[in-house]
């Protein structure tokens, strides 16, 4: 059976059964600060089982997409070496929410495996927790499964937690046997056979939430049934296709085999042909499946948090594509055969296509600079242990390896055990005390309080606050609740014209009743709290008249609409890889974070203010419209990543130009928003650029503003037009000419002064011409640098210039020196000198210590 039929067969038998199937929900956790990224079925449902919201229907099944590699999760290491870890895999679940509890549960997982899936009941085998023996009794009364072939266990493999509180309960899981030729002949099995984890694999988890633990008022925690017990459970989509396709590897089944021949492709290498060969195409084809679907779900590589984890596996997959023989940038090239292999059950992937492959060869090619000349170091080192029969890599040189070649830690250390080698730990922490960590970001998503929590009750209570202010901007309202948010007074009332902030729009202002809001937010679900500093006048259970401040909800609806055709625009003129990465919206202005690598050139935003301005001169009707997601994509909608939408959305279109799904306000007619103009563009971090802009009132203001400098300026050079650019050009002129003549004078005077400096050159026994310059402090360290090559063009110059209590260092040599790196000895010099510096292998720059410029020259002869 397929993967794809498996898939199917999974969710169509659930919804036979009145399960609801949802989507599955990105791989960036959505409000959970507690997730670096999705890794189980239930993590979109985590509000159902605290009772923090209700569902609609208390039954649902998903096929959930999961990433484990990071933070507590984290199956990295093993990856590609193991049958069965991956960072990438799918999650089959059905769930109940207050409904059916351990007989329904165990019923249907039994009834799909071996009725619907056609496995032998021989086949299978369950455990249980050692204290729930109901379980036990329903799989051997009700299903029929033999005594011997239940097995009693204890907490750390059959109970599950959500946490050190909250809801819990006993897990019963579902063992396939692969058959004796996979035992493995070292495992004990003398008391349990199923520790033999070669042969016998889980392939089902079925957890019965039934208790609920809590801090007693001794401050001890206690355990109590939940009133209505709730089952999560999750099938291993990779597991489930392994058994039913008659292979043992997950790696072997068909969800891989494409994605393995695109590999033997690239490398002219066969599958399957010999260990080291099928281990590395395993590791790449994991890691092109996980960094196709995070970069799909909107994470970008970058230095920290989820986007260094993506880097780090980014890393991995080239390194053993270089392995492969694979010397080309090419990791990009296997995006299109994963998305062949998901796509079906994940549509929403094909439209960041472009962008996903973009920004893998962007990452590959920029790793690939650093990776020879780093690997050429490891070689190195690895020589010179095996020389001096040692086993272990010192710190600074792991260090050294991450600071200027971007290997991680566990990059060096997947190179050396190849090499039966080790890292020094303790060492490379050391040298990483000044630095952030890169990876410390990733493990620091820990849920804090919540002051919103206040607001569930409500929630529960009244349900969601009814929105009136796409219709009006006054109406009614009776105050259901006083509470306190942010420092200030909060306000919930049945229904409200005021918008509450999201969606990067920020809240109405106005009038309820005699008292000012200040704001408004949306804390929980969909409830409109107003913010004010004082409400003692108003009483809840009265009903007062709302008014939103028409100017501030009309300029922020022209920002929000230019807002969508500047998205619309950036797609025209930069690709299809443009997605948005955040924004904001206020009365003042706007600004719009997106997906690109580079800076845009002045004739690339000058298109993009042309074509916003154009649609705003064709005074377009813009439509907003409820329809559902499924009709909302086929319509070409563009939703915002990682966002999670409900099954009804709201569409607003700009015929012809621009479709987005959006909850905000709008303007009736793209002329209303009058004029759009770009302030400023500019890199907000790798791979995202920001670009704020104003329209209306604001473009006017700073049209004024320029005017009002511009007219300063005239003033100033008694100059108007074209005129007083003729006087500033000759002026620059004037100045550039002014400039190079100082400059010709400090050559001269620099270089009769280095004539004295270049002597007692000392030649070194390859050749190689060296000279440690000591200059004072008014050089020109990087000009005595070049006229030193000049002079001796295979020479090796150590250049220093005292600035007080920092001495300047230059270290400058030929191109294509095998023997002297001036990156990789700055780095070495300058950390040991508690310095800070770096640059390229013929040319590097920093500073030192004056007290530590003593020691510099025999640091440095060290090293030739």
């Amino acid at each position: 059976m397929k993967s794809n039929e498996i898939r199917k067969k999974f969710a169509e038998f659930f919804e036979s059964k009145g399960h609801q199937k949802h989507a599955s929900s990105s791989l960036v956790p959505h409000n959970d600060p507690t997730l670096l990224f999705a890794n189980a079925g239930m993590n979109q449902f985590k509000d159902y089982f605290t009772g923090a919201a209700n569902p609609e229907n208390r039954r649902a099944v998903t096929i959930q997409k999961c990433v484990r590699a990071g933070g507590k999760h984290n199956d990295l290491e093993n990856v590609g070496f193991t049958a069965r870890h991956h960072t990438y895999f799918e999650m089959l679940g059905n769930f109940s929410f207050g409904d059916y509890f351990k007989k329904e549960a165990i019923s249907f997982a039994w009834e799909l495996l071996t009725k619907e899936f056609g496995i032998s009941k021989d086949k299978l085998l369950v455990t249980v927790h050692h204290s729930d023996q109901e379980a036990a009794d329903i799989w051997h009364e009700q299903e029929g499964v033999p005594r011997d072939r239940i097995f009693f266990l204890g907490d750390k493999d059959n109970f599950w937690e959500m946490g050190e509180v909250g809801p819990c309960g006993p897990c019963s899981e579902i063992f396939y046997d692969h058959g004796p030729e996979n035992a493995d002949p070292n495992a004990d099995t003398s008391e349990l056979i199923l520790n033999d984890e070669q042969r016998y694999v889980e392939i089902w988890n079925l957890v019965f939430m039934q208790y609920e633990k809590f801090y007693n008022d001794k401050g001890e925690i206690e355990r109590k049934p939940l009133p209505k017990p709730s089952v999560d459970t999750g099938a291993g989509l990779e597991r489930v296709a392994a058994a039913l396709q008659g292979k043992y590897n997950n790696f072997d089944t068909d969800g891989f085999a494409p994605i393995m021949a695109k590999i033997e492709k690239l490398s002219g290498k066969k599958y399957l042909s010999d260990d080291i060969t099928t281990n590395y195409m395993r590791v790449v084809a994991d890691h092109a499946r996980s960094t196709s679907m995070l970069l799909s779900d909107g994470v970008i590589p970058s230095n920290e948090g989820r986007g260094y984890v993506l880097r780090r596996i980014i890393r991995r997959a080239v390194v053993h594509l270089d392995y492969l023989g694979v010397k080309e940038t090419s990791l990009f090239k296997l995006a299109d055969v994963v998305f062949k292999t998901l796509g079906d059950e994940y549509p929403e992937i094909w439209a960041n296509k472009e962008f996903v492959e973009k920004y893998l060869k962007s990452e590959e090619d920029s790793f690939r600079k650093t990776l020879n000349s780093g690997m050429k170091l490891l070689d190195k080192e690895v020589e010179s242990l095996k020389t001096s029969k040692k086993d272990m890599l010192d710190g600074k040189t792991a260090f050294d390896l991450y600071d200027t070649h971007g290997f991680p830690l566990d990059l060096t250390e997947l190179i050396l055990t190849k090499q039966g080698l080790k890292v020094d730990h303790a060492g490379f922490d050391k040298h990483m005390e000044e630095q952030k960590e890169r990876s410390k970001g990733a493990g620091k998503f820990a849920a804090g309080e919540d002051e919103s929590k206040e607001f569930y009750k409500v929630l529960e209570e009244h349900g969601e606050t009814g929105f009136l202010g796409y219709d009006t901007l006054v109406a009614e309202g009776k105050l259901l609740a006083k509470g306190t948010l942010g420092g200030k007074v909060a306000l919930v009332f049945d229904q409200t014209p005021f918008y509450a902030e999201s969606g990067g729009q920020a809240g109405d202002k106005g009038i309820a009743g005699d008292v000012e809001i200040l704001d408004t937010k949306k804390p929980v679900g969909g409830l409109h709290v107003h913010l004010c500093e004082k409400a003692d006048s108003l009483k809840v259970g009265e009903t007062y008249k709302l008014k939103v401040d028409e100017r501030t909800r009309n300029l922020s609806a022209r920002n929000h609409t230019a807002t969508h055709l500047l998205q619309a625009a950036l797609v025209q003129t930069l690709g299809n890889h443009v997605k948005q990465s955040g924004s904001y919206v206020g009365a003042d202005r706007l600004r719009f974070d997106f997906t690109h690598p580079e800076g845009l050139k002045a004739s690339e935003l000058k298109k993009v203010e042309q074509l916003v301005n154009q649609q705003i001169q064709k005074a377009v009707g813009v439509h907003p419209e409820e329809m559902t997601k499924d009709e909302a994509m086929e319509k070409g909608a563009t939703a915002l990543f990682g966002e999670k939408y409900g099954d009804t959305v709201r569409v607003v279109d700009v015929p012809g130009f621009s479709t987005e799904l959006c909850g905000g306000t709008h303007v009736h007619n793209t002329n209303d928003i009058g004029v759009f103009k770009i302030v400023s563009e500019a890199s907000l971090s790798a791979g995202i650029r920001r670009i704020e802009a104003v329209t209306s009132e604001g473009a006017i203001a700073y049209t004024d503003s320029k005017l009002e400098t511009l007219g300063s300026v005239e003033s100033l050079m008694s100059a108007k037009g074209e005129l007083l650019v003729n006087k500033l050009e000759q002026l620059l002129k004037d100045l550039n000419s002014k400039n190079k003549e100082i400059k010709s004078l400090k050559e001269q005077i620099q270089s009769a002064k280095s004539k004295d400096l270049f002597t007692n050159v000392e030649e070194l026994s390859n050749g190689t011409s060296f000279k440690i310059i000591e200059a004072d402090e008014s050089a020109d360290i990087r000009k005595l640098g070049d006229l030193f090559m000049d002079k001796f063009p295979k020479g090796v110059a150590v250049i220093t210039s005292p600035k007080g209590d920092k001495t300047a260092v230059l270290l400058k040599t030929f191109k294509g020196n095998k023997d002297f790196n001036c990156s990789i000895i700055s780095k070495e010099v300058f950390n040991a000198l508690e310095g800070r510096g770096g640059g390229k292998p013929d040319m590097a720059q920093g500073s030192i210590p004056t007290n530590k410029a003593s020691e510099l020259a025999s640091l440095i002869r060290e090293r030739i």
